[in-house]
């Protein structure tokens, strides 16, 4: 794919409204700002005869004009006269204020509470001007509707907004007929502020719009859409900024987002609605604007089951330590869609939290459902990056790998892991450097097996980035520190006199990456009671010889700090006052997010916030694995379990749960339950932190 044949290709699909020069002042129709009263009759009214009339610009004067919901009608331009300009919208009894029309809600369509500016079938409409738009959401209205899921360790607090967002998503799925869905009042669906639906040549011109009860600005299957100079700041659940859906001919420029969610998302249908509808998002053109805080600076997905297509982002800034992602890919098995022909470029993104490039098929609903996306002919080039928990992070499903991946030119630093590359088919990665290391590489090197003196190990290792043939080295030392070379080829008997091993993979570059060091167990204890589990934790560093091992009995949580101490950084550490002495390991678990400080109430009168002799719930386990695994999934949504019992696993500990049985660090019992709430034997811990160690490379 040009840049350039792409970008003008784009742009031959954009044209500005055909609105007459004629300006209407709004107290031509008897709206009087900083009356106080709600003035959405008087504004309905004159939008609906300056349309009968031909078409004009509606002009509002500076001051505070109190309305409900809007519908914009064909030919009219909504104009905020001044900086002074401000139009509010009434946050009180919506349901007086917002009536039942046909809306989308999370790319569903259904009816719903109006959008407070909305239309539908309209042609050549405008909002524009250097004034306000004001949603009125705050913490006691609109966003107190929905309670969201954070962080790993969110808490679980009523969701009004769950039940009737579930019965949407059922009515999607069985193929209810829209007129059936029908929420509003009674129902707890926020409705989004500006919604035009299958309308054409539409512009979003120079204002500012602050405190959205929901997506911000959402276009649904428009035409010739063009976003120029906007000023997005929300930063309540779900406010994501401009989510384009299943439109053809969309301009976003010199726009500056700090958003409560994604910054930008392009969407095309939700699951059965959105592949039976079969209209993509394409031809976007995203360029010069101002990426702050958010989850993702320019998503794809994840309501994208009708596929995106043809999208070049170039020469945009992405400035904020709070923004997660600055790109971001997310679906999962239930929507299908491609997301195809995609460009990256020339951009710089000063700090992300997460990741510069994050893209997943494991978003909500992850690997439960047989419609598998896909993602192809992808291109990220010319870019600068610093900060985050990874450089690039891609993965997709095994049935369906990512095809016609190019990374050029890209230089990332200050990253804690550099690149996790699941399921990529024959990349292109070409002068990519991460922490200083050039890319394709080796990664994830590790032992396999147990080291015993005397026997056999072999390593394994994946190319980080691409494909390649790597050679391996052997070092032993009898101290941790002393090492020598000893061996060569991908197996190695392990010498007699060997106390500590690793393992050194080179690529045909020279490239090389090191395997943790690994302790030797004990040829005389080898056919002990100690089972597989425990010596692999005893090589890995996470177990020591502790006599009888009480597999049975419930772990603490100081306990299992020290098995998680390996997979931790050591500088992260939890510094606070505690009414009770613990381990350094459980400061360090806290540190990084592995275990949660207690909030809870105790009924021994307990007051310690670490809690060290506490015991940790099946559910509570499911979100350490996720934790310490290593991978990133920041701002992914909620999804529960496929499992007997999911109505017993906690809305914060769902998705966590529903991943660590996908990754296999956990199962479910022979009766199909997951037991959420039972305890974690040592024994059972044993073996999850083994696979976690696995998977993350240890």
């Amino acid at each position: 794919m040009d840049k350039l044949q792409l970008r003008e290709t784009i742009l031959k699909q954009i044209e500005r409204p055909d609105i007459p020069d004629r300006e209407f002042p709004a107290c031509l129709f008897g709206v009087v700002p900083d009356s106080g009263a709600v003035q959405t009759q008087a504004l309905q009214q004159a939008i609906d005869a300056i349309s009968r009339e031909g078409g004009g610009r509606l002009m509002l004067p500076g001051g505070i004009i109190r309305t409900g919901a809007l519908e914009l009608k064909s030919r009219v331009e909504l104009h905020l006269q001044d900086r002074e300009s401000v139009l509010s919208f009434v946050n009180e009894n919506p349901q007086l204020h917002y009536p039942v029309v046909f809306s989308h809600w999370e790319a569903a369509p259904c009816y719903n509470f109006s959008p407070l500016i909305y239309a539908c079938d309209a042609h050549d409409i405008a909002v524009t001007g250097e004034g306000t738009l004001d949603g009125g959401a705050d913490s006691g209205h609109w966003w107190n509707w929905h309670h969201q899921v954070e962080d790993a360790w969110s808490d679980d607090e009523p969701d009004l907004q769950l039940e009737d967002r579930k019965a949407l998503r059922r009515m999607n799925m069985d193929g209810v007929p829209v007129e059936q869905r029908v929420f509003g009042p009674g129902h707890y669906l926020r409705p989004n502020f500006i919604q035009p639906i299958r309308c054409s040549r539409v512009l979003l011109q120079g204002f500012t719009l602050k405190n959205s009860p929901m997506w911000q600005l959402n276009p649904v299957m428009c035409r010739s859409l063009l976003v120029d100079g906007v000023t997005l700041y929300s930063h309540g659940a779900n406010n994501d900024g401009c989510d384009p859906e299943s439109c053809n001919g969309v301009h976003i420029c010199n726009c500056r987002f700090d958003t409560g969610d994604d910054c930008i998302s392009l969407k095309s249908g939700r699951d059965r609605d959105g592949r039976m509808a079969n209209i993509p998002c394409e031809n976007v053109l995203i360029e010069n604007n101002e990426f702050a805080d958010g989850h993702g600076g320019i998503a794809l997905g994840s309501e994208m089951s009708g596929g995106i297509r043809r999208v070049l982002a170039v020469n945009n800034r992405f400035s904020s330590p709070n923004l997660t992602y600055a790109l971001r890919l997310k679906t999962n098995a239930r929507r299908g869609g491609r997301v195809e022909d995609i460009i990256l470029a020339d951009s710089v993104m000063d700090h992300v939290h997460g990741a510069a490039v994050h893209g997943t098929m494991l978003y909500e609903d992850g690997r439960n459902g047989s419609d598998l996306p896909v993602f192809h002919n992808i291109t990220i080039e010319n870019i600068i990056a610093h900060g985050g928990d990874y450089g690039i992070f891609l993965e997709a499903f095994d049935e369906v790998p990512v095809t016609g991946l190019t990374l050029r030119n890209i230089r990332i630093d200050g990253v804690v892991r550099p690149m996790r590359s699941m399921n990529w088919k024959e990349p292109v990665v070409d002068d990519v450097i991460i922490n200083g290391k050039s890319f394709p590489r080796p990664g994830g090197v590790r032992i396999l097996g147990v080291p015993v003196n005397g026997e056999t190990v072999k390593a394994e290792a994946r190319a980080c980035g691409g494909d390649m043939d790597f050679m391996y080295s052997w070092q032993t030392a009898t101290d941790g520190a002393a090492w020598k070379q000893a061996g060569q080829g991908e197996q190695f008997p392990v010498p007699g006199t060997a106390d500590f091993i690793r393992v050194t993979v080179t690529d045909h570059k020279g490239n090389t990456e090191t395997s943790h060091e690994y302790r030797v167990f004990p040829k005389g204890l080898s056919g002990s009671d100690w089972g597989y589990e425990w010596q692999r934790l005893y090589c890995r560093g996470m177990w020591e010889f502790p006599g009888a091992i009480p597999a049975d009995a419930a772990i603490t949580r100081e306990q299992l700090a020290g098995m998680l101490l390996p997979l931790a950084d050591p500088a992260l550490r939890w510094g606070g006052e505690d009414g009770e002495s613990c381990s350094e390991a459980l400061r360090i678990a806290v540190g990084n997010g592995f275990l949660a400080l207690e909030r809870r109430p105790w009924p021994d009168g307990h007051a310690s916030l670490l809690r060290p002799d506490g015991h940790i719930t099946r559910q509570e386990m499911a979100t350490v694995a996720m934790q310490a695994c290593g991978v990133n999934y920041r701002n992914a949504s909620c999804t529960m379990p496929v499992c007997a019992d999911a109505a017993l696993v906690n809305n914060n500990y769902g998705t966590n749960v529903a991943r660590a049985l996908y990754f296999g660090f956990m199962s479910l019992e022979p009766d199909g339950c997951f037991k959420p709430r039972r305890p974690v034997t040592i024994g059972e811990a044993a073996g999850i932190l083994n696979r976690v160690a696995d998977f993350a490379g240890i």
